[in-house]
């Protein structure tokens, strides 16, 4: 189905989502990328044992005295959800998958807009985040950063969870084919003949990317070779801390591969699958990019030799919208910017944003990092359209 700008497919609650059907969940807008030459463990359910050991020495322990009188006042618990986070859609028992949009190109002098909209899920019992991310398209960190408050592993029946579907474009050197955000924990694939201040048909999925230790690259990059149902040649490095140490994995339920490689054109890096799906959106290979392995078995034809690519690392990213400034913050995995809201106010300053926002808001969206745009407008400082700025309105309104 489509919403907005936005192609998606609904799924039903406590069904995984049919690997077959993702595949066409975006077809449209896959054809308009090709169209544009040359693109053409299991999981165990924590325990919680309380143990209460009472040792009485001798006689009885008698309880405690009230005091009369003193009455404490009750808690208010807190929202569930951010209320930073902003109106969100009446909450639904089916989640919607939103891999493909199309999105307003800004130019250098110009802002990325706010595409796609949040949605609100009622989980079903039974369900964890790790279910409910993959099928929604959405990796695990970034459902659990838009969701503190909810446990990540038994979130209770009933309980409502953002789904952060809403994003601002990354910012690369070019946007043309791959674009890699670290922070972010997401793949964008741009068609390669994408023009500035120009609407285009734009595809994302969720990413694992390198650990601390062997962090992925910040660098251009081209596609060098790809190969189906790949065999896997163990590099010395991974063989020296292998439980079961095997120089080669062939094709099959064991490759740390999956089904498809897409090789890049530095050292071993590669995008591929993956024959464990849960750590896709987290910190959990030596560098190389992972995908579900719906999502891989989709990406795989659409790419060839040549296809360029980037990574980048974008904690911070500035969107506009109608007038109003959004920030979306992530985590910064890989500890590289000293201070996050400094460097937050830096973007905005270089944008000519800065009187625009309210200091407290972006202070508190930087704290909270959400990983959603966030709305940071001071009260009152709505910008409007102008003569001198013909294409202002298709900016503003990228997300429509």
């Amino acid at each position: 189905m489509t919403t907005g700008n936005f192609v998606t497919e609904r799924s039903s609650p406590g069904r995984p989502a049919d690997p077959h059907l993702a595949r066409f969940a975006s077809r449209d807008l896959a054809s308009q990328l090709l169209s544009r030459s040359p693109m053409r463990s299991p999981i165990v359910t924590r325990g919680l044992i309380c143990l209460v050991v009472c040792v009485l020495a001798a006689g009885c322990v008698a309880p405690p005295k009230k005091k009369l009188g003193a009455t404490r006042p009750a808690k208010v618990a807190a929202p569930a959800i951010d209320p930073s986070i902003g109106e969100l859609p009446p909450a639904s028992d089916t989640i919607v998958k939103a891999s493909a949009f199309t999105a307003y190109i800004p130019r250098p002098d110009e802002v990325p807009g706010v595409v796609g909209k949040n949605e609100l899920y009622r989980v079903a019992a039974g369900r964890n985040l790790l279910e409910i991310a993959r099928e929604g398209g959405l990796g695990f960190r970034e459902l659990r950063d838009a969701n503190p408050r909810v446990d990540e592993w038994e979130p209770k029946a009933g309980v409502e969870l953002v789904l952060p579907t809403r994003r601002i474009l990354p910012r690369p050197n070019r946007y043309s084919g791959l674009v890699i955000n670290i922070p972010e924990f997401r793949l964008y694939m741009f068609p390669v003949d994408t023009r500035l201040g120009e609407r285009a048909p734009v595809m994302t999925w969720p990413v694992g990317l390198g650990a601390e230790w062997a962090q992925s690259p910040i660098q251009a990059f081209h596609v060098k070779s790809k190969d189906e149902k790949p065999t896997w040649v163990v590099p010395d490095s991974i063989y020296a801390k292998m439980e079961d140490p095997k120089r080669v994995v062939p094709p099959g339920p064991d490759n740390p591969l999956g089904d498809y490689r897409i090789r890049l054109d530095f050292d071993l890096y590669a995008i591929h699958g993956t024959n464990d799906p849960w750590t896709v959106g987290r910190l959990t290979t030596h560098g190389c990019v992972r995908l579900y392995p719906e999502d891989v078995e989709y990406l795989y034809p659409l790419v060839d030799r040549g296809y360029p690519g980037e990574f980048v690392y974008q904690p911070v990213k500035i969107g506009e919208r109608k007038g109003r400034v959004f920030v979306e913050v992530h985590q910064d995995v890989y500890e590289m910017i000293e201070d996050l809201e400094a460097h937050t106010r830096s973007l905005l300053t270089r944008a000519r944003l800065d009187q625009r926002v309210d200091p407290d808001r972006v202070a508190h969206a930087v704290r909270q990092k959400l990983g959603v745009p966030i709305d940071v407008t001071r009260d009152g400082a709505t910008a409007d359209a102008t003569p001198e700025h013909p294409k202002r309105d298709d900016q503003l309104a990228a997300g429509e």
